[in-house]
């Protein structure tokens, strides 16, 4: 018999690229699959688009939200409204797409290992293939594994595009921490914690890159990747590196991170941004002090005289 899997797409005024993500769900390969979709109060077309899928080959339900939810709150209604019988599910934004057997080899690689509890794949950004850097000849990583090679720039997913076992769900709390932007990320990384992962050696997956993203509208120009690696390194280093490795690169990339918030506030002529961050720092305690910015002067000083070496990894 063959697994359940659910397509999970929450979805708010999509109606420019919805159908192309519906119809890449309609051509999958894979016989058991439902797609749920979580219309979060959409004013556009949206529900017109949704209605002519009402008897379509790979069946659709629809949850339509009275009101409009934040965007994490309608990604945790969605896994919330997984139905029990589910095996295995993935995350569809209602913009990207994914090839006919995306399900079919996710699966099957997923089946091998009862402790996979993620599978991932190669993914077509629209400008270039993403280079996820794991090795070609091994399809199967122990999850702490995974997870020093996310932290030290040598094996990354798109996590928009990852499938999970059901079993990776909480047994308390939401799915996505609301507390980081990159809450799908987070999702990952707590998952590699305690499952393995598996990853597909193929381009399985589109990712549609605009100027209405949430990466182009929120991430961007608030600079909030930075803040995001940030957490991971504070949330997971110590689990992916090792207490000594992780407390090193922490306090590195917390350097390099505070002189580019600092950099932004002098090109702006504003405090804005730095005050964001600031307020994102101080939920994990993280607050930056005077010592921290006198630091991180004096360490630009070292960089620029190579007595120190530079960050040089992701985010710059």
């Amino acid at each position: 018999m063959a697994d359940k899997v659910y397509v999970l797409t929450p979805v708010y005024n999509g109606a420019e690229f919805l159908r192309q993500a519906m119809d890449s769900v309609q051509s999958q390969t894979w016989p058991d699959l439902v797609h749920l979709v979580i219309d979060n109060a959409s004013t556009d077309g949206t529900a017109d688009i949704l209605s002519d899928y009402e008897d379509a080959r790979v069946p659709v339900i629809v949850v339509r939200n009275d009101t409009l939810l934040p965007q994490i709150d309608n990604w945790n209604k969605a896994v919330e409204e997984l139905p029990q019988d589910a095996d295995w599910f993935r995350i569809l934004c209602a913009d990207d797409t994914m090839t006919p057997d995306f399900i079919e080899k996710s699966v099957k690689l997923g089946t091998r290992d009862g402790s996979i509890g993620i599978v991932a794949c190669k993914v077509d950004m629209g400008i270039e293939i993403h280079h996820s850097d794991w090795p070609q000849d091994q399809s199967v990583f122990e999850g702490r594994e995974a997870l020093r090679r996310f932290l030290t720039h040598n094996g990354n997913v798109i996590a928009p595009h990852v499938m999970y076992r059901r079993e990776t769900i909480p047994a308390s709390g939401p799915f996505f921490d609301s507390s980081v932007i990159g809450f799908d990320t987070d999702a990952v990384l707590r998952t590699y914690c305690d499952w393995k992962l598996g990853f597909v050696h193929e381009v399985l997956a589109m990712n549609r890159l605009h100027e209405e993203s949430v990466s182009s509208t929120k991430i961007a120009p608030k600079r909030l990747h930075l803040f995001d690696w940030y957490h991971f390194l504070h949330r997971y280093g110590a689990a992916g590196l090792g207490p000594t490795e992780s407390q090193t690169m922490l306090k590195r990339f917390r350097r390099h991170y505070l002189w580019r918030l600092l950099r932004v506030s002098m090109q702006d002529k504003s405090v804005t941004v730095f005050r964001e961050h600031a307020r994102r720092l101080k939920a994990l305690d993280a607050s930056p002090t005077l010592t921290d910015l006198a630091d991180v002067l004096s360490n630009r000083i070292l960089e620029q005289v190579g007595a120190r070496p530079r960050w040089v990894s992701y985010p710059w």
